[in-house]
């Protein structure tokens, strides 16, 4: 009677420690891709932006809730208009952060 209850103190011991080792590798952190906005404002119409000397694309939306995705660190934004530089400004970004540009 003794053999029997020491086997079914040990079987549940180890199914208790495999329990809880399989708790502590399902856990883990998620990690997601470093990134920040810019977003456009005042007169868009015909606004071209370049940034870092990249190829120019026009600016179609406008506002806070209108954000264009870049990587952080430093950039060099530059607003044309028909050919003309309207804005030309360094900018530092954060991960998450998001910066306005105003275009006149």
């Amino acid at each position: 009677m003794n053999i029997l209850r020491a086997i079914i103190i040990s079987v549940l011991l180890i199914l208790a420690s495999a329990c809880s080792s399989y708790n502590t590798y399902s856990t883990g952190s998620v990690t997601t891709e470093p990134v920040s906005y810019l977003y456009f404002s005042g007169n868009i119409e015909g606004a071209e932006v370049s940034i870092d000397g990249a190829p120019a694309f026009l600016v179609t939306k406008s506002g806070a809730k209108q954000q264009y995705k870049v990587t952080p660190g430093k950039h060099t934004i530059v607003v044309s208009k028909q050919g003309t530089v309207v804005v030309e400004r360094n900018i530092l970004l954060g991960d998450g952060h998001e910066k306005e540009i105003h275009i006149p």
